[in-house]
């Protein structure tokens, strides 16, 4: 079965399962045809689409949600991949929407997991840590002692793909064809190779994400004050939001969220470090809208058709 009747045979079991009604009160919205996922640093975890809100809440830690990195939708709808930090090490996992069940395939040092990015089949996982270390809880070795890996999820076996100096805190992505992932090196853009872990840097920023036509690569300043893209060759540089040039200024963080046609992006503007106004740039026009205020971050989005 191709991806998209998985994916369509999926929507029907997420419409299927119990909603929530709080879509606008947390200030989140809906796009024609589309799941989007939502949350913030310890809050709980959304999957929006235009007919159901579905709150994923099952990892916890004392009864509260725990803090995450940059989480991932597959494009299958089924699974959500994030690291948590819960009391003394952080996991890093899988969400099964289905079942609402979450399931461990990596535990690291405290505060050493890193963004987690599906594959574009959704068959694989790709994820940054540090370098395990020996008991759990030991202190975690320093940020340049990372690891690129990738999760097979038919197996369960993991590659380490590169190390070192890729950063636990920005985003990463995969290119369409599933042959290269972008990801931030220290202050840097770079592109790894999946097969050989060769790595070339092509800007300077961070949280990158690459666009689903393969033609853009969006990415931040290290003030995440600039949206900028970039062609993957490291030509054709351009910004395509300045958050220094308004009312006042506001960090963009999680890096930029493509739409599935690649023709615009949602950037999540930190108003303080509980609400995000989203804001929805035209990739062409550079056309800014608003699409909420003062409530969620959005995190992926995927096709749901």
């Amino acid at each position: 079965m191709r991806i998209h009747g998985i994916a369509a045979l999926l929507l029907a079991i997420l419409l299927m399962l119990p909603s929530t009604t709080i879509a606008q009160s947390t200030g989140t919205f809906t796009e024609p045809n589309s799941a989007l996922l939502f949350g913030k640093f310890g809050s709980s975890l959304y999957v929006v689409t235009p007919a159901k809100t579905i709150e994923l809440k099952d990892v916890t830690e004392g009864g509260a949600p725990v803090n995450f990195r940059v989480p991932s939708l597959a494009r299958t709808l089924d699974r959500i991949a994030w690291s948590v930090e819960k009391a003394d090490h952080t996991a890093i996992g899988v969400y099964t929407v289905r079942d609402q069940s979450w399931n461990s395939f990596a535990d690291v040092c405290y505060a050493g997991g890193g963004a987690a990015a599906f594959s574009p089949d959704a068959t694989k996982i790709a994820f940054v840590s540090a370098m395990p270390s020996s008991p759990i809880n030991e202190v975690c070795p320093t940020t340049d002692q990372t690891v690129l890996q990738i999760l097979d999820l038919a197996t369960g076996r993991i590659t380490k793909l590169s190390c070192c100096g890729w950063v636990l805190r920005g985003r990463l992505s995969w290119s369409p064809d599933g042959k290269e992932i972008v990801v931030q090196h220290l202050s840097q853009i770079a592109i790894v190779e999946t097969d050989t872990g060769r790595a070339r840097i092509i800007a300077d920023g961070g949280y990158p994400s690459w666009s689903p036509k393969g033609d853009w690569i969006a990415y931040f300043d290290m003030q995440l004050a600039m949206c900028f893209l970039v062609h993957p060759d490291g030509t054709g540089v351009k910004i395509v939001r300045d958050g220094e040039h308004g009312f006042r200024y506001r960090a963009m963080i999680y890096g930029a969220v493509w739409s599935p046609d690649g023709r615009k992006l949602l950037l999540n503007e930190e108003n303080d470090h509980e609400r995000f106004k989203v804001v929805m740039v035209d990739v062409a026009t550079g056309r800014a809208t608003t699409k909420s205020t003062n409530g969620l971050a959005v995190l992926d989005w995927v096709p749901a058709n």
